[in-house]
């Protein structure tokens, strides 16, 4: 064989080699049989040493959210945020590797001081100053104590030990002898603390189980993992008093606090995070469109696109506890007029503005999620057209854990992206030919059969049958079984073991912050047979989470399971 042709067949021997095991990759934690009827019994939680404990970053939504709740939603929060990094499939993942900058550690300094100034500002100061000092201008050891106390446990998701105790007072004391204000003094002391790396960073603690002698989290880093996980915010009082009364070490303690955030409004906002994060919608952050060949593109109609999806998440996955399977079958979704307008629906009078409850037609072309625009058009790499290949990817990652490697850098597109070519009319046609590159044969017979699935919409949604004049052909095949469009594919992958396996695998990685590990592959083939148990229902895949041993499990290991 030819030295050029020996290297054309080792590149394609091992990329096709590599998607291959992105196709296998959830095999190991494959969830039961979904066609298998009712589960048995929940089996006994399996033991586990868990990974290493975390430091993350506080993101934009999580800083927002802790400001809301500490004091109010008048507070304002200004300055920008340094950009978030997804890694392993998810921003909660990333923000514990991320770099803080120069420009964003100046950023949270300035912040802290301009929120301080907001919540001690006279018109807002009772209502936060519960203790009222004999002097405005002399310094009060007891108010300042009472106040620094107060918020400091708040701030830090964790009572300040004695020498940050200390160090605030001191300077909260200077502060109010240099300005001649009592209250100047607290400003600066407030800011301190809203400013350490104990607030905008997530830092988890880990202490010995007298018990057992392996290491876990602390009372107070399970709240802030409990916490964060069903509300995208911070521990509230009772919690942080649940965990230094030590109720969350007892099973009973434990669930009477998850099924109480559960419970909470805050749970909303919670999911709203999760989803938002696992199905990648930072990247409507930068999306845009050729409004010359999509006139009906505007900002406001991504933002609508998104907050469609989400509502037609949250109404069956909380709202009705539906099946999380049934995300990707449902014809019942939500309708404003925006979106109306792109669907090719009428919309009353009335629902100019708001939000109303739609059902799609049994003869439809949309059900389930892959059909909304929500998904359809979140492509931020092409604004004139749809990209089957980028789609096809978006659902192996996103939705199966299957990671699909990076394209070579000497790929050529231009045939791809051609298209006005009067031979090759359709995507299809072009990536038919694109797939005889050997290089690029690999990796595209993993994304491009599911990508073409959804060649009857185009970049931003709207339903189409023929592009350039001649008929699309959506048909194809997903784990050996044919369909003739993507809601057919879509009743395909309901069956499939990979889709529920990836969503108990995102939800454990996202509350914990990092990657699975080797470790702990036994316990998420248990969580998924309890998940299948449970028929299901993400609220009690979240329940399990939360009240598990593993979720508060935490060793010195680094190396994880292989996505």
């Amino acid at each position: 064989m030819p030295k050029q042709s020996r290297l054309v067949f080792t590149a394609l021997s091992t990329l096709s080699a590599v998607c291959a095991l992105a196709l296998i990759s959830t095999s190991s934690i494959a969830a039961p049989d979904p066609a298998a009827g009712i589960a048995a019994p929940a089996p006994q939680e399996p033991p586990t040493l868990g990974g290493p404990a975390t430091f993350r970053r506080l993101d934009e939504a999580q800083y927002a959210n802790s400001i809301a709740d500490i004091f109010d939603n008048s507070v304002k929060i200004p300055g920008r945020f340094d950009p978030p990094w997804r890694e392993d499939g998810l921003l909660a993942i990333g923000d514990g590797k991320v770099v803080v900058s120069p420009s964003g550690l100046e950023q949270d300094e300035l912040r802290a001081r301009n929120i301080s100034a907001q919540v001690l500002a006279e018109d807002h100061r009772a209502t936060v100053v519960s203790c009222a000092p004999p002097s405005a201008v002399a310094f009060d050891e007891s108010c300042a104590s009472q106040f620094i106390g107060k918020y400091g446990r708040l701030i830090y998701r964790r009572p300040l030990d004695q020498d940050e105790l200390r160090s605030v007072m001191q300077l909260a004391r200077a502060a109010a002898k240099q300005t001649g204000d009592f209250n100047k003094g607290l400003e600066t002391a407030l800011a301190r603390l809203l400013a350490s790396p104990n607030f905008i960073f997530r830092v988890e603690h880990v202490q010995t189980d007298p018990d057992t002698g392996r290491t876990r989290l602390d009372d107070y880093s399970v709240a802030a993992r409990i916490s964060f996980l069903l509300w995208n915010a911070p521990p509230d009082e009772t919690l942080l008093d649940a965990a230094a009364s030590g109720a969350l070490r007892e099973k009973r303690g434990l669930e009477t606090q998850v099924e109480r955030l559960m419970a909470s409004p805050h749970f909303e906002q919670g999911m709203r995070a999760f989803f938002s994060d696992m199905f990648a919608y930072e990247r409507f952050d930068n999306l845009s469109k050729d409004q010359s060949l999509f006139p009906i593109y505007s900002s406001q109609l991504a933002k609508d696109a998104r907050e469609q999806a989400l509502r037609t998440t949250l109404d069956l996955l909380l709202t009705n506890n539906g099946d999380y399977r049934e995300l990707f079958t449902t014809k019942k979704t939500f309708m404003n007029r925006n979106m109306g307008a792109l669907y090719g629906v009428a919309i009353e009078e009335g629902g100019v503005g708001g939000w109303a409850p739609y059902t799609f037609d049994a003869d439809d072309h949309r059900a389930g999620l892959l059909t909304l625009a929500g998904f359809l058009m979140l492509d931020p790499s092409h604004e004139g057209r749809s990209s089957p290949t980028i789609r096809g990817k978006s659902v192996r990652e996103i939705f199966l854990c299957q990671k699909v490697p990076a394209p070579p850098g000497a790929v050529d597109f231009k045939l791809v992206e051609d298209t006005h070519n009067p031979i090759n009319k359709t995507a299809r046609e072009r990536l038919t030919v694109h797939r005889e590159n050997p290089v690029c044969a690999g990796c595209h017979s993993v994304m491009d059969p599911i990508g073409l699935s959804m060649e009857n919409y185009d970049a931003i949604g709207d339903y189409r049958i023929v592009e350039n004049g001649a008929p699309i052909d959506a048909s194809g095949t997903f784990n050996g079984k044919s369909y003739k469009d993507v809601i057919e594919l879509e009743k395909v992958m309901h069956d499939s073991a990979s889709l529920t396996s990836c969503l108990a695998k995102r939800v454990y990685e996202y509350g914990a912050g990092r990657s699975v590990t080797n470790d702990e592959k036994e316990w998420i083939e248990y969580l998924n047979q309890r998940f299948a148990a449970e028929k299901y229902g993400v609220p009690s895949l979240l329940r399990i989470v939360a009240t598990s041993q593993a979720f508060q499990a935490v060793s010195a290991a680094t190396k994880v399971a292989a996505n």
